[in-house]
């Protein structure tokens, strides 16, 4: 068996001075994974509870005044930005839809009426302009189309006040569901449009209801991870 030398003057070490250092090295590593798994126990637990802990402390303020007074739970209108707008936080998020677009240009030249929209409303705004409405917007990709319902313009939508108009469009439109606490039908309802549709992702829902126990837990922790 070789010798272990002490590094500073190339001596051997005695055995005994040896087994404290040992010793000293099992001690502090023992106390390094007692002060991690503290941490660990009030950190995120994985990196969906760690993007909920980033949107309470970007945009939670902003969230709750939204909320307040309408039967949308801060918690759900959280973990839809975190679905809907990419990446998640991003208030310029933007998506054109071919489809709604298709049947936007179909009801301004006769169609039936389409999204709660009748002719009348559409059929003197140009066919460019019709693609603004048929593109989504925002933190949570309201339909340029609904501002037509909500009594907003585009750049309204767009702008500094956009979860307050969603959340006027999400109490209009699904509130009734909102106060029956029927999240499900919620997210389906915002991203298809029906309370059984089917979504873009086949874990849209399921992931939306995982990240709002996520968000309500750091509400109830004020955003606190110690």
């Amino acid at each position: 068996m070789c010798d272990a030398y002490d590094e500073r003057s190339m001596t051997p070490v005695p055995e005994s001075h040896r087994s404290v250092r040992a010793h000293g090295r099992r001690w502090a590593a023992r106390i390094l994974l007692i002060l991690l798994g503290g941490l660990a126990a009030a950190c995120p637990k994985n990196s969906e509870d760690a993007l909920m802990l980033q949107l309470y402390l970007q945009l939670h303020e902003e969230i709750e005044r939204a909320a307040y007074g309408t039967d949308i739970s801060p918690a759900y209108l959280a973990a839809l930005i975190s679905l809907e707008s990419w990446p998640p936080g991003n208030r310029e998020s933007e998506r054109f839809e071919p489809k709604v677009y298709e049947n936007l240009l179909d009801l301004k030249h006769g169609g039936e009426a389409w999204g709660g929209l009748r002719r009348e409303r559409i059929r003197r705004i140009s066919d460019e302009e019709l693609r603004r409405f048929a593109t989504s917007y925002g933190l949570t990709q309201i339909m340029g189309y609904h501002c037509l319902s909500l009594g907003c313009t585009i750049e309204e939508l767009k702008g500094e006040y956009h979860l307050q108009w969603a959340a006027a469009f999400m109490q209009f439109t699904y509130g009734r569901r909102a106060k029956r606490r029927d999240w499900t039908s919620c997210f389906r309802i915002h991203n298809t449009g029906r309370p059984n549709g089917r979504p873009h992702r086949d874990d849209y829902v399921e992931r939306g209801l995982v990240r709002m126990q996520y968000y309500e837990e750091w509400i109830r922790k004020k955003g606190q991870m110690l």
